[in-house]
């Protein structure tokens, strides 16, 4: 998954607009945010910085590698993520886990066919 559907997906989870969202970073107008989100821009790491202190429950390897979950998982009741936010990450995982499922499949049905062609000759 990209960074930019990642940032869509944040964005998404936080139940926020994007204006709202790229406001919190200290900008005044969507745009750089709205260009980063339809590929046009890559966002640049003084952005990234913005949104880990914007939004400090975000895990940051989720975010600049799409490793891990989206929200960090904190031992601090004061930190602690909602469980709203912990349903959300485990349906992203699932996202993920179809998406590899159906790959695997895909790959499979390829598999089985070059071998029947095989056998077949």
């Amino acid at each position: 998954m990209t960074i930019h559907l990642r940032l869509q997906q944040l964005i998404d989870s936080l139940g926020i607009s994007v204006l709202e969202f790229a406001r919190q970073l200290g900008e005044h107008r969507g745009e750089k945010v709205y260009h980063i989100l339809h590929g046009r821009l890559k966002p640049r790491y003084d952005t990234l910085e913005k949104i880990l202190v914007a939004y400090p429950q975000v895990n940051g390897d989720w975010l600049l590698r799409g490793e891990g979950l989206m929200f960090k998982v904190l031992s601090s009741p004061s930190a602690a993520i909602t469980t709203e936010e912990r349903l959300r990450n485990m349906e992203f995982l699932l996202f993920q886990l179809n998406e590899r499922i159906a790959l695997l499949q895909q790959t499979n049905d390829q598999l089985l066919a070059e071998m029947k062609k095989s056998v077949s000759q």
